[in-house]
């Protein structure tokens, strides 16, 4: 993952310059800085690790039902701890493109994802990597050496009022991308499907520090 991040720094910085949509203004420190789970809820804590495409916001939503409701924005090197329904969940990242990560989510239990970033047209395009227990691609490792060191490494965050208010009025432009995005992922095989799906047995019993 770092080499993969490495080769595509200058082309990255070119884009920032390009970018209108500066990361930060949607986070706010949280009211607790630790998280657990809870009995009648999953915990899942999404991370950014990168800092390449910094000046592009990454926005997550759950899109389980038909709309879109908004999870948080992290920035680089930050990470945030949303607790939702047990079941099957769909979450969605936003940026030139839109991208997908399927969850089945057992309650008591935490699970992680990841934020990744590649090169877009114009802007950041960033995918969604569920740590697993069997991962296809070692860094997605759940509880390996790369996922303890990005949870280290990135500060926690809330989701303040603001980022609701961005949603509300982006919420057209927000559904299309979804739109135009879901039949894409629709069509992907089951072995990279299930890479990308968070199943409920990628749970953990208890949050990693």
């Amino acid at each position: 993952m770092a080499a993969r991040f490495a080769r595509i720094g200058s082309t990255w910085l070119a884009l920032a310059l390009l970018a209108g949509c500066a990361t930060g203004r949607y986070a706010a420190p949280p009211a607790q800085q630790s998280y657990d789970v809870r009995s009648d809820e999953a915990l899942i804590v999404f991370m950014r690790v990168s800092s390449f495409g910094g000046a592009i916001s990454s926005s997550i939503f759950d899109v389980t039902g038909e709309g879109e409701q908004i999870v948080g924005i992290p920035g680089p090197n930050e990470k945030l701890a949303h607790y939702a329904e047990p079941g099957r969940r769909r979450f969605m990242v936003i940026a030139e493109n839109a991208d997908f990560l399927e969850a089945e989510l057992e309650a008591g239990k935490a699970y992680y994802a990841v934020i990744t970033p590649r090169i877009g047209a114009w802007k950041a395009r960033f995918s969604l990597h569920p740590f697993k227990q069997s991962p296809v691609e070692p860094e997605f490792a759940l509880g390996g050496p790369q996922h303890l060191k990005w949870l280290a490494e990135c500060k926690l965050i809330d989701t303040p009022p603001s980022a609701a208010e961005w949603a509300a009025n982006n919420a057209a432009s927000i559904h299309a991308k979804r739109t135009s995005y879901v039949e894409k992922w629709s069509q992907k095989g089951s072995e990279e499907l299930r890479a990308r799906t968070l199943e409920a047995g990628d749970g953990l019993a208890s949050a990693l520090p």
